[in-house]
């Protein structure tokens, strides 16, 4: 027998598509165990009207618990099938998945698991990228650089599981990649690809990738320190540039140095001297994390080059501006003139000529005037340069128009 274990909480919306493509032209026989976390949303009806659809086939329980690992593992214990797959209740399989990985583990029984390819969708089921997976041939230290395995693709022997102990219900985010260390570490030899898509993982605002992505960083760097003693500081520059892309919409009102201060210090424990003096160093060199304020922010590059087209973000003060100051610097080594053009939301256009090297100030205007609403002017260059073609001297491939010395929001 093949089970599929679901965690649920508060996924009614997408929980019968999910449903639907575990008995979607599914491997007999087989079993659905859904152990929902006490959902508020409906989602108990609807498991009641799913299991009435397939009796005997999908067996569930509604009760509070600490997290989906508890639910994985209880599930688990409860399955009756020497296989397992794990299917979260807003994923879903790709068609005659189920099959493939079963009959794979029959031809293979010194493999205790098996994984394949997969894709991440919208809400909508829209399909949006190929999660990035590599093949089991991959050396283990690939890990470091990221976790490459989709969880709803993977599928395990459950006695394997259970002698390995299940997941770390002490992690909220990052238990399926503890799982899969301790998997490779354990079975080196042991685990299947195939390489076809064999699941559909949904992105939305709802997920635990989404909601806790410090959480996920953290717990990253927590986990490969324990099974590889290893913990690279990539996984910290890539949440800060996570937080610089989202600020100062989310969340609002905060101190981008402050937060990416405090993230740095929850690393402590897991990075080593070399790893936090690296991160706290780039951190404070960085001159879009200094000029950020928590009502805005302006994509230079880290040492304050704009390249052809930067966006400054600002979000309007419960004292709302009336302007954004800029104040920058120009200097192109053919001494060629530049023209910027600043495009508002509403589609308002300003120009300024930079004729001649040096500094320079604008004002542009902010029409929103509404505490809380979110504005994006795009600012354009119509010349850049690339610093390798003008000094051979140089490596530097970016192409660059002009630098922001200052940015601040004026109140008329």
């Amino acid at each position: 027998m093949l089970s599929i274990v679901m965690p649920s909480f508060n996924h009614e919306e997408f929980l019968a598509e999910a449903v639907e493509s575990v008995f979607d032209r599914a491997h007999a026989p087989l079993e659905l165990v859904v152990i929902d976390g006490g959902s508020t949303d409906g989602t108990q009806s609807r498991l009641a009207e799913l299991a009435g659809r397939w009796p005997g086939r999908l067996r569930w329980k509604s009760a509070p618990d600490s997290g989906p690992a508890a639910a994985v593992n209880l599930g688990v214990r409860e399955a009756r099938g020497e296989v397992v797959g794990w299917l979260n209740a807003d994923d879903k399989y790709a068609a005659g998945a189920l099959t493939r990985a079963v009959r794979h583990l029959q031809a293979r029984p010194d493999q205790v698991m098996v994984y394949g390819e997969a894709e991440h969708i919208a809400a909508s089921g829209r399909v949006l990228s190929r999660y990035p997976t590599a093949s089991p041939s991959e050396a283990l230290e690939d890990f470091t650089a990221g976790c490459f395995i989709c969880q709803p693709s993977v599928f395990f022997r459950r006695q394997t599981f259970l002698e390995l102990g299940g997941l770390d219900e002490t992690l909220s985010a990052s238990f399926d990649f503890d799982l899969w260390l301790r998997m490779f570490l354990a079975f080196p030899n042991a685990i299947g690809f195939i390489p076809e898509v064999m699941a559909y993982s949904r992105l939305h605002a709802n997920t635990i990738t989404a909601r806790q992505r410090d959480t996920v960083a953290l717990e990253g760097l927590k986990v490969l320190r324990r099974h590889l003693n290893e913990a690279p500081p990539h996984w910290i520059f890539t949440r800060v540039a996570e937080r610089c892309h989202e600020h100062p919409f989310n969340p609002p009102q905060t101190c981008l140095r402050t937060a990416l201060e405090s993230l740095v210090t929850r690393a402590a424990p897991w990075l080593d001297d070399a790893g936090m003096a690296m991160v706290r160093e780039r951190i404070a060199a960085d001159r879009s994390i200094a000029l950020a304020t928590p009502e805005l922010f302006a994509t230079v590059w880290p040492d304050a080059w704009a390249d052809a087209l930067i966006e400054i973000r600002v979000l309007q003060p419960t004292i709302p501006a009336t302007f954004l100051r800029l104040q920058g610097h120009y200097e192109h080594p053919n001494g060629a003139a530049t023209r910027l053009e600043a495009l508002a939301p509403d589609g308002d256009k300003r120009q300024l000529e930079l004729r001649y090297p040096g500094s320079f100030e604008w004002l542009l205007p902010l029409s929103d005037a509404r505490p809380g609403a979110r504005i994006v002017y795009r600012i354009s260059a119509n010349r850049s340069f690339v610093p390798a073609d003008c000094d051979p001297a140089s490596t530097d491939q970016r192409s660059l128009s002009w630098q922001l010395y200052a940015v601040e929001l004026i109140r008329a």
